[in-house]
């Protein structure tokens, strides 16, 4: 009895020293699975969230740099004439506070809608007619230092009135015919990108006899200004001279491929916005106010494009958006928290920073010269840094060092469990 007893006892502790092994061993499968994936995970959220990385060149001879675009606004936006017309023809019998009414819409923006006078007699919907028809003729000469260039000009609408583009490739999208014609469409620009090389030397345009004083907005040709934009002013006859410096950042063509969350900009063809046809950063932020306006007062100001059912706003919803006019105007809330507009910048952006701007009197009328002196030395590449092959190579490295395998060993796990089978039970 004795031996048998003994017997049993060592089966025992046997079979009890067996389950424990098996234990640990599944403990330890759990344990580099877990760890495998978890790493695997993370590196999928990297390639997926930051696979790119903006580099600098500094070899200012390979490239050539965009020729800024303008942006004036005159400060006179009433035509005295056509307003005295409209006036004689209309049937209000208020003239007087017709004409105040109108001359305060035509400048009218965000910071100054509190000081319209609430007149009523004029629909909302007419407007920005209103405002078009009253507008003086704009037709300044232009010279620039390149032959066989045209700037064009291009009438625009924009938080600040009626405006016009120089050297911009957007600006129609928000032009009146364009908006009148109610089209979405792309446009082909008839003039190619303007661009210029330090060989070139000195590079500037110039605007003549523009008659009224102005403010001058300098962007690149893909973007638009909006109300929160920076610009330089410049009295009726002087001669403003303004130079510039260029800032760019463009995409490579790999990092291109890559889904717009993962390089974190668009290109102007991907757009998303509701109320314009083409992509720009600063659209993106006016489409984020038309939002913020909906929501605060139930309606659109004049100068944006309207769809579906959207409602214009009268001069009750104006004075009702003054009361938000800090918030529209920075985007950015009570407490200085910037509000959620989701707006990714452009792929192929250009900023430009001011060198010089110099204004004196000028007995022939009201001038402005713009230009690039001063080339860049270097410019902003985004390009791939963590692409899918390192992403391979990485979740291949974490299942090597906790499973001792390979990327290929799960494409065999998966060969074996698929078309393997298939074929097996086939042949079965």
């Amino acid at each position: 009895m004795t031996l048998r007893k003994l017997l049993d006892f060592t089966a025992a502790l046997l079979l009890s020293g067996s389950e424990a092994r098996s234990f640990l061993w599944l403990s330890v499968v759990c344990l580099s699975l877990f760890g495998a994936m978890y790493l695997s995970q993370t590196t999928w959220m990297r390639y997926q969230s930051s696979p790119t990385v903006v580099s600098m060149e500094r070899d200012m001879f390979a490239w050539n740099t965009t020729f800024p675009a303008i942006t004036i606004c005159t400060g006179n936006k009433v035509d005295e004439g056509k307003l005295d017309n409209y006036i004689r023809n209309s049937e209000e019998t208020d003239k007087s506070m017709l004409r105040e009414f109108i001359k305060a819409l035509a400048n009218a923006s965000f910071q100054s809608f509190d000081s319209l006078p609430r007149y009523r007699a004029v629909p909302a919907d007419h407007y920005m007619r209103l405002i078009l028809d009253i507008a003086p003729d704009f037709k300044p000469d232009i010279n620039i230092g390149a032959a066989g260039v045209s700037l064009g000009l291009e009438p625009t609408i924009t938080e600040m009135g009626l405006c016009y583009s120089f050297n911009s490739k957007v600006a129609i999208y928000n032009s009146p015919k364009y908006r009148a014609a109610d089209r979405w469409n792309l446009v082909k620009n008839e003039n190619e990108t303007f661009f210029i090389h330090p060989l070139d030397g000195e590079v500037f345009a110039q605007l003549i006899n523009i008659s009224a004083s102005y403010n001058v907005y300098i962007h690149g040709p893909h973007e638009v200004p909006d109300i929160s934009t920076k610009y330089q002013k410049s009295s009726k006859n002087f001669y403003m001279k303004i130079y510039v410096t260029a800032v760019t950042v463009y995409t490579s063509s790999e990092a291109a491929k890559l889904r717009i969350v993962q390089r974190r900009c668009r290109f102007p063809h991907e757009n998303n916005l509701k109320h314009n046809a083409i992509y720009t950063y600063t659209l993106c932020r006016m489409e984020c106010r038309i939002k913020l306006c909906l929501e605060y007062c139930g309606c659109v100001p004049h100068f944006y494009r309207r769809i579906r059912d959207e409602t214009t706003c009268d001069i009750d919803g104006l004075h009702c958006l003054a009361n938000y006019k800090d918030i529209l105007y920075k985007l950015r809330d009570d407490s200085g928290r910037k509000v959620s507009c989701e707006c990714y910048p452009i792929c192929d952006d250009i900023n430009y920073v001011i060198q010089t701007n110099t204004r004196q009197e000028w007995f022939l009328g009201t001038n402005l010269q713009w230009g690039i002196v001063t080339y860049p030395r270097m410019r902003y590449r985004r390009d791939i840094i963590f692409g899918f092959t390192d992403v391979l190579v990485a979740v291949g490295g974490m299942a090597g060092l906790f499973l001792g395998c390979s990327v290929l060993s799960f494409t065999e796990i998966v060969y074996f469990l698929s078309l393997r089978l298939y074929w097996y039970c086939r042949g079965r």
